[in-house]
Formats: structure tokens, sequence, C-alpha cells
């Protein structure tokens, strides 16, 4: 039996944020792929960055990441580089 790869909250936030400016406007079930999560973890998620104005819904059930969500995607991208450098994984 293989194990699963723990994530942090930090690093399914990352995985959501970068598959959206990758991909563009997406939707849940796409959503869910590209970040690898099954859907009540991917809504209760997407939820709270909703509330945080990090992503909106942009289009008919299509979900894009906010100029706000692009900050806060670099600074997660810095922690992640840091942590990385140090021998962790985010």
């Amino acid at each position: 039996m293989t194990r699963r790869k723990y994530r942090s909250q930090a690093g399914i936030i990352l995985d959501i944020l970068e598959a959206l400016e990758r991909n563009g406007p997406l939707n849940i079930t796409k959503l869910m792929y590209y970040a690898n999560l099954p859907y009540d973890r991917l809504r209760e998620t997407l939820s709270k960055l909703l509330e945080q104005e990090l992503v909106e819904e942009c289009d008919k059930s299509k979900y894009c990441i906010t100029l706000e969500g692009r900050r806060a995607l670099s600074k997660l991208r810095e922690v992640r580089g840091l942590l990385e450098s140090l021998g962790y994984k985010l």
C-alpha cells in the first residue's frame, strides 16, 4: 500500500492558487483535478479563499485568482523556496 503525502493547509492553498493562475478560470471539477483534492476539502478551502477575496467566481461556476490572490501566491512561493532551501517541504 502506498502512503499518501501529507500537505499542509498552506500547501493546499498554494496548489489551488497555482492551478488557477496556470489554467485560467476553472470549474470545480477541473480545479479538483489540478489541485489534486477531494470535493469536500476543495469546497471548504475554496470557501475560505472566496471570503478572503483571494479567489472569485468570475463566470458561471468558474473560479479565478484575484490580484490579492496573486500577491498571496507570490508570498507563498517565497516561503516555499525558503523552506526548501532549509530542507523542509511546504
